[in-house]
């Protein structure tokens, strides 16, 4: 197998945007665009991965956004994903960039896993903004449609410097837990005002989401790994543009991540354990305040909020992978579908 990397030709885009819509699947498909500039892997003459990129002049920095990176399904298991990635960041530094940035779902374990490994830190705006300056790191932001359609996405960084290090975004600490909490509670103000219930409105969403990250971490007892608690910051514009709306919210992403990730039957059972758990906890709330008769007021809206959370774990949405059923999918799809089918039958029939 003879595997050569080079530059995307201009005729070859149409052909690349293709290639990656297959590699990301249907619904993710749907946000790749056609690509300007990338590094193509060729075998045999023949397009089987790439690199997409695209050059953001910040006040006369260069910043190189890494766009997608992918390899045709057919080709996958072989490395050639890890190649073409090492190529491409090479590539960029040689251009002259002065910071590297992507955004990756949370729960993409290779992609992830390989920017690591080639300098990048996971880390956030403010961070970013110390580098490249405040204005600088908001053009970015708006530019790369991170602010739009990052939703269950974070940000990483890479320094030429390698001073990316110290720009990490803090995980696991008790911040992390209360702003996601926070963010989450602030969703449901304009429904608060709406319906003049501020108070239980309150209590019911940071009781639910407390608890999320509680029944979160007791499904990380289940294994020998060292985990942290973290909120994804991506896609800021368009949870305000839905939860902006009356009787419509739309969760900030937040779950138990572990420090190290493996691809084996195991390491799969264990994040799938991790949401199992959380669905249980939405679960009982959901039976326990549809079958009492009295619920103390400043609990009232708990079993509506934790019936929408369960639906929306059986959504098949990759921004819903970590906290959603997507970790289940991974490790057992007939746990999957009976957990679909339960979920259903106690929101919608019970």
């Amino acid at each position: 197998m003879d595997l050569t990397f080079r530059s995307m030709n201009n005729d070859e885009a149409m052909e690349l945007k293709k290639l990656a819509r297959k590699s990301f699947g249907f619904i993710e498909g749907l946000f790749v665009t056609k690509p300007k500039t990338a590094i193509v892997a060729i075998i045999d003459e023949k397009i089987v991965g790439g690199f997409v990129y695209q050059l953001e002049i910040c006040n006369g920095k260069k910043i190189g956004f890494v766009s997608f990176l992918f390899t045709d399904p057919v080709f996958q298991g072989q490395g050639i994903g890890k190649q073409i990635c090492e190529k491409g960041i090479q590539h960029l530094w040689e251009i002259g960039c002065d910071n590297l940035v992507t955004f990756v779902r949370d729960d993409n374990v290779f992609s992830w896993g390989i920017f690591k490994k080639n300098g990048f830190a996971l880390t956030n705006l403010q961070n970013v903004a110390n580098v490249i300056g405040l204005l600088r790191a908001m053009k970015l932001y708006i530019r790369t449609l991170y602010g739009l359609f990052g939703i269950g996405h974070d940000f990483y960084i890479a320094s030429p410097e390698k001073e990316s290090a110290s720009l990490q975004k803090k995980e696991g600490t008790i911040r992390q837990v209360l702003v996601y909490v926070l963010l989450n509670t602030l969703i449901f103000l304009p429904n608060a005002i709406i319906t003049r219930n501020i108070i239980p409105v309150i209590v019911s969403s940071s009781f639910i989401f407390l608890g999320i990250v509680f029944a979160g971490y007791i499904g990380t007892l289940f294994s020998k790994r060292k985990w942290s608690f973290r909120f994804t910051g991506g896609g800021v514009v368009s949870y305000f543009i839905i939860n902006i709306f009356p009787n419509l919210f739309f969760p900030v992403i937040g779950n138990w991540y572990p420090i190290q990730y493996e691809n084996n039957p195991k390491f799969k059972r264990d994040m799938a354990i991790n949401v199992i758990s959380v669905w249980l906890f939405l679960l009982i709330l959901l039976i326990v305040g549809k079958n009492i008769k009295y619920i103390p007021m400043l609990f009232m809206y708990v079993p509506s909020i934790a019936a929408v959370l369960i639906i929306l774990k059986c959504l098949p949405i990759p921004v819903f992978e970590s906290g959603g059923f997507g970790r289940v999918f991974k490790w057992n799809k007939i746990v999957f579908g009976l957990l679909a089918i339960v979920s259903i039958f106690f929101v919608l029939i019970l």
